[in-house]
């Protein structure tokens, strides 16, 4: 390609609206053309989009103009001519062909293979001078690359709804944060040792550990085993009633709760173990409504249900987990004994070795941690009106800022407790000597060496009020009857008799836990005859006593507790 040799003045054109030279073209818009390049006025003159940035001073050398680029590309010998200032300018629009070519740096690496000419344009070649492109070519396109790929001028069929519905559900996707995974419960523990329990509500579902217990020795267990785990198992249960349904007193408003039975609304299973463990008392004017009231009063009573409970749902069973067959088989041979062996030790002895052989090396039955569960949520759901009674009473009092449990706490606690009583009555089973379970019943005459007063601060205190009370009626009959003899009348035995008169005895009013005792034989002489028994006492029976008139002397009768609660 021929090059177009510079102009005397270094390269500019003095007369930019002069006809063009021969070898000069115009085009259809008015840009002219040298050798087959078109290049546009410069009034009209764009600048390109990156701007080439020359290694050298910004002056072209005159002479011949350079050849072309080895890589194609067509560099022309016009310098870059700033713009005139006579050109109007549009408001808010600032020329393209007025910016500056800033040299580069000294510093700034170059690349081998990549050096630019100075001082001259890149100019891309004109459309015309692009080959044809048509279908016929390979490779080549045979539409436009920037046509849309559906045309929504038409009615829209089912495909169109549906792409743009999977587009906004994947925009909703996008848009949404991953949900924070929800943190496991006792991470550090293998699944073996966690049991998930549906609870009794719909959105209750309780993760509880399951309790890992030591292997049964191959003999008999020392008395003070027994006395510990014993201990042990009360502190348990009197840890969790307080925590859980103690605390505070319950003061009743003027205007509200007058009869707090009806607003707990228990199942007819609560009322019948409270009035097993519970008797009322009959110098209280309240009568029932104290139990709910108190604090004190409250948790014994609760105590006294769950230790019942446990009486006859724990040690009653030969073993406790059992399957059914191994209970028929168990329930057969406690039969065959009774009919059979009239001592109590051998049958004793007997049992335990049933026992053994059922567990045959194990710790646990097969279905040990089923009944657990059962049983635990039978207390729950049986405790769970008071519990709501309670955070009813202290959203309504929360100057008391007492916090009550959660229901997945409170079943944790509940199915450790049952669990850990649960292994211990196996381990009574396992024992070749009779450990005997007995409670209290309420309204029995306290026995002082068989029951333990609990409250003891509050029965003496009582005692101590009622007889001020007696003895000061009884000086006021005194002197009544020095007034009546003056006049002539008869001594004291027309007097009308009044209650806090009559004799008083110490009764059992609740009872709470019962009384352990181990019974061991004692063998003597030669042929290892049974000479005596000897009685190991673990605890006394927790009772809490009242002082009060024998009930066959009363004259007010108080309704029960289950005729109470229908009080309206």
């Amino acid at each position: 390609m021929e090059q177009t040799p510079p102009s005397p003045s270094g390269g500019r054109n003095p007369n930019p609206s002069r006809t063009p030279s021969p070898e000069t073209e115009t085009s259809s818009d008015g840009s002219s053309i040298h050798d087959g390049i078109p290049t546009p006025e410069p009034q009209r003159r764009r600048a390109t989009s990156r701007s080439v940035t020359p290694p050298t001073p910004p002056f072209l050398p005159r002479g011949p103009s350079p050849p072309p680029s080895p890589e194609g590309q067509i560099i022309t010998d016009r310098p870059i001519t700033p713009p005139s200032p006579d050109i109007p300018r549009h408001p808010g629009r600032e020329p393209t062909t007025g910016h500056t070519i800033t040299p580069p740096s000294p510093d700034m690496p170059r690349h081998p293979r990549r050096e630019f000419t100075t001082g001259h344009l890149i100019v891309p070649p004109s459309p015309d001078q692009l080959p044809p492109i048509g279908p016929g070519e390979k490779g080549s396109p045979s539409e436009t690359i920037n046509r849309p790929t559906r045309v929504y001028g038409r009615k829209w069929e089912k495909e169109d709804y549906d792409s743009v519905l999977q587009k906004l559900d994947e925009l909703d996707r996008r848009s949404r944060r991953p949900k924070p995974q929800k943190q496991r419960l006792f991470p550090h523990l293998p699944d073996s040792q966690i049991r998930h329990v549906k609870g009794l509500a719909q959105d209750d579902d309780f993760v509880v550990q399951i309790l890992q217990f030591p292997p049964h020795e191959d003999g008999p267990q020392s008395n003070e085993f027994f006395d510990h785990l014993f201990q042990e198992a009360y502190a348990i249960v009197l840890s969790f009633v307080v925590n859980n349904y103690g605390g505070f007193d319950i003061i009743p408003d003027e205007n509200e709760w007058k009869h707090p039975w009806n607003e707990i609304n228990v199942s007819p299973l609560f009322i019948s173990l409270a009035e097993l463990v519970e008797d009322v008392e009959p110098d209280d004017p309240k009568g029932w409504d104290t139990l709910l009231y108190k604090q004190s009063k409250r948790n014994m009573m609760i105590v006294g249900m769950i230790a019942r409970i446990f009486i006859d749902e724990v040690f009653s069973p030969i073993l406790f987990g059992c399957t059914p067959t191994q209970a028929t088989m168990l329930n057969s041979l406690e039969t065959d004994m009774a009919e059979k062996i009239s001592d109590g030790f051998a049958r004793t002895r007997t049992r335990s070795r049933a026992v053994r052989e059922v567990l045959d090396g194990e710790v646990l039955p097969v279905h040990f941690f089923d009944e657990v569960e059962r049983l635990s949520l039978n207390i729950f759901g049986l405790l769970y009106p008071v519990s709501a009674y309670l955070e009813k009473y202290l959203m309504k009092h929360p100057d008391l800022e007492v916090t009550l449990p959660t229901r997945a706490e409170q079943f944790a606690k509940l199915f450790d407790m049952v669990s850990g009583t649960a292994w211990l009555s196996i381990c009574a089973r396992l024992h070749p000597e009779p450990i005997i379970i007995r409670m209290s019943e309420p309204g029995d005459m306290f026995n002082k060496d068989f029951d333990v007063v609990a409250n003891y601060d509050e029965y003496f205190s009582n005692k101590g009020n009622v007889l001020k009370l007696k003895y000061d009626r009884l000086g006021e009959e005194l002197e009544r009857e020095e007034k009546l003899s003056q006049h002539g009348s008869t001594g004291v035995e027309e007097l009308p008799a009044t209650e806090i008169l009559k004799e008083r005895t110490a009764f059992v009013k609740t009872a709470i836990w019962p009384s352990i005792k181990i019974y061991s034989p004692v063998e003597a002489g030669e042929k290892h005859a049974q000479s005596g028994v000897t009685e190991y006492t673990i605890q006394r029976c927790e009772v809490a006593a009242q002082w009060v008139v024998p009930q066959y002397d009363r004259e007010a009768v108080i309704p029960s507790l289950r005729e109470w609660a229908k009080l309206a």
